[in-house]
C-alpha cells in the first residue's frame, strides 16, 4: 500500500529560504549615500572699510575664501546713500564657478558717502550665503 505524502510542509521550507535569501541583498540597498554637506561661505574683499574715491566707480575683488559650491555662486552687490538710503543701482548679479570675481560699482554721487552691500549665494543651497558690506565717497 502506497502513502500519500504531502508536499506542502517540503515547498513551504523551500519558499521560506528563497524569500529569506532575496531579502538580505547587497548591504548597500541600492541606496546612494547622501551627498557631502556644502561648506558653509566664507568671502572677502580687497575693499577697505572706508574707501575715498578720485572719480565716480571703484574697481574691487570678491573672493570666495571657503570650499565653492558645487553649481557655483551668484555674486549680488548694491550701493545706497548712508544718510538716505537712496539706491544707485548697479549690474546684474553675477553667477560664477570662480574664486575670485572682479567687480566694478559705478554711477557713485559726489560728496555722499555710501555703504556697498555685496552678497553671495550657493546656487547649490540657497540658504547657504555670506555678506560684506564696505563704505565709499566720491570726493
Amino acid at each position: 500500500m502506497k502513502k500519500n505524502v504531502s508536499l506542502f510542509p517540503v515547498l513551504s521550507l523551500v519558499l521560506f529560504i528563497l524569500a529569506a535569501a532575496c531579502s538580505k541583498g547587497d548591504s548597500g540597498g541600492g541606496t546612494t549615500p547622501p551627498p557631502p554637506t556644502e561648506e558653509n561661505l566664507r568671502i572677502s574683499t580687497n575693499a577697505g572699510s572706508l574707501n575715498v574715491l578720485p572719480g565716480a566707480e571703484f574697481d574691487f575683488n570678491v573672493v570666495v575664501e571657503s570650499k565653492m559650491p558645487a553649481d557655483g555662486v551668484k555674486i549680488e552687490y548694491t550701493v545706497r546713500g548712508e544718510s538716505d538710503n537712496v539706491n544707485y543701482p548697479q549690474g546684474p548679479a553675477i553667477e560664477t564657478k570662480s574664486a575670485s570675481t572682479a567687480i566694478r560699482i559705478s554711477g557713485l554721487p559726489r560728496q555722499k558717502f555710501c555703504v556697498a552691500t555685496v552678497t553671495v549665494t550657493s546656487k547649490s543651497k540657497p540658504s547657504n550665503t555670506a555678506n560684506t558690506n564696505f563704505r565709499v565717497v566720491y570726493k
